[in-house]
């Protein structure tokens, strides 16, 4: 496995729109080849997603084709892939 790891910093207000702006963006995951799950996480200030996919090829595309749109709640800090080395699920 491999997982996709955003970092990005929260904008003012974001709250207003986050639920509906994950909720879009965790459908859009599932129709993916490979995905597996997500996890979403942040202090207020900054944010990061943990995406996990059955292959680095998945996880490459997803990370190569990653962007917000002007109006997310978010901005785009970083986008990197990594080897999963152990999931305790």
């Amino acid at each position: 496995m491999h997982a996709v790891v955003f970092h990005v910093d929260m904008k003012q207000g974001w709250e207003g729109n986050a639920e509906a702006e994950l909720d879009y963006i965790v459908g859009s995951l599932r129709d993916l080849p490979g995905y597996v799950r997500g996890t979403w996480a942040t202090d207020g200030t900054t944010g990061m997603s943990f995406i996990l996919f059955k292959s680095e090829e998945a996880a490459r595309d997803v990370a190569d084709n990653a962007f917000l749109p002007p109006d997310a709640s978010a901005t785009l800090r970083s986008v990197d892939v990594y080897a999963v080395v152990r999931d305790d699920v």
